[in-house]
């Protein structure tokens, strides 16, 4: 009996170890995963510009963004570091209201660009800041892009004919670019009631000064869309057709910048699209021209 009392005791053990273990197991808590760390998105940054309030309330800010105007009393200025000239006399631009590029030839370009507009365009004077020109131009047309018939597709309405001309009172402006190339279509769109900016002709003239007679050296610009340049009254470069403004697109053959000051003038006409410029001086061995200093006057 005491053998049996003794095998029922170790059967009962084994009973409540065997019970508590599978209690235990059926009790073991898993650790959840940790949560994945939550990213801040950082907010834009908005870039700020000091405009001045007249500015805001006489013109879009954009052209704020791409020029400072300045008065005849700027101090001279030079060549950016790569050598292009920022400083321009920039005359409002006349009406030109082409509906497409394809009629930029070489007849056309030569025929609209050096058309005299008003009086003394060609005397290879330099402006005065804020003086105003009498322009006979054709007046914007209807419908369409910057009132562009036939421009974007689609069915126009049916509008009065506009008059075939339109008088307009224009103001030279001195400027300097913030880039190294000179948003036309910016500045067209900042100094126009209508906010145009499309078929148009610009005129600009910048002044070069140089202490000495600097021979042998290339005007290199580029045009959007086509253009004509002058040193010194005499037509030395000529962008032919629809093109997109290339730094160096085309370059003058050799020419002189005499001591003292030398006049440049370009004009630029655009379609039913953007429009800059730009230019700089390159000497014949194919280094930079920054010898110089730029002036309004």
């Amino acid at each position: 009996m005491n053998r049996n009392f003794k095998s029922i005791m170790a059967f009962g053990v084994l009973a409540l170890l065997c019970s508590c273990a599978s209690k235990k197991a059926a009790t073991v808590e898993v650790a959840p995963a940790p949560a994945a760390p939550v990213q801040e998105v950082e907010a834009p940054k908005t870039v700020q510009y000091s405009v001045a309030p007249d500015r805001i309330a006489n013109r879009n800010v954009d052209y704020d963004q791409y020029f400072i105007e300045l008065d005849a009393d700027a101090a001279p200025t030079r060549p950016d570091s790569k050598g292009f000239i920022r400083r321009w006399l920039l005359l409002e631009p006349i009406n030109k209201p082409n509906s497409g590029n394809t009629v930029f030839t070489d007849s056309y370009i030569l025929k609209e660009l050096t058309k005299e507009y008003f009086k003394g365009q060609f005397d290879n004077t330099i402006p005065a800041i804020g003086s105003t020109v009498e322009v006979e131009s054709e007046a914007p047309r209807a419908g369409g892009r910057g009132g562009f018939g036939g421009f974007g597709g689609g069915q126009q309405a049916q509008q009065p004919a506009a008059p075939a001309t339109v008088k307009q009172t224009l103001k030279w402006h001195s400027i300097d670019s913030k880039l190294f190339n000179i948003k036309l279509f910016r500045f067209a769109k900042g100094v126009r009631e209508d906010k145009n900016g499309y078929g148009l002709i610009f005129n600009a003239v910048t002044v070069i000064n140089c202490e000495e007679d600097m021979p042998n050296v290339r005007l290199a610009a580029g045009s959007n869309a086509s253009s004509i340049w002058w040193v010194n009254g005499e037509k030395v470069l000529t962008l032919q057709a629809d093109r997109r403004m290339v730094a160096d697109d085309g370059m003058s053959q050799l020419l002189t910048l005499k001591k003292g000051k030398n006049i440049v003038r370009a004009a630029i006409i655009n379609g039913p699209g953007m429009s800059d410029m730009c230019c700089r001086f390159y000497n014949e061995d194919g280094s930079l021209v920054k010898n110089i200093t730029i002036t309004n006057k």
